[in-house]
């Protein structure tokens, strides 16, 4: 049996190009990495995927709901924000 899959899932985000984060590590301490948006691109499944870019040129791709959940559980967070003032 053969199955194709035709649906879209039509994902929304609130992630655009340009944004920028920063990793953490541990508890509260930054890494200084910090990672832009580089660009937002649905795959012929319409599965939302998303570039983020380090310092150094480096590209990381992973879906938007995998950015999104890592943001939310704080393992990435708006750049220039304070984290665990001492």
């Amino acid at each position: 049996m053969v199955a194709t899959f035709r649906k879209s899932f039509d994902y929304k985000t609130y992630l655009a190009p340009g944004q920028q984060f920063e990793s953490l590590e541990g508890a509260g301490v930054t890494s200084g990495r910090s990672l832009t948006v580089a660009r937002l691109v649905t795959d012929q499944l319409g599965l939302l995927h998303v570039t983020l870019r380090d310092e150094r040129g480096r590209e990381i791709s992973a879906f938007a709901e995998q950015v999104e959940a890592a943001i939310a559980e704080g393992h990435l967070v708006p750049a220039g924000v304070l984290v665990g003032s001492a």
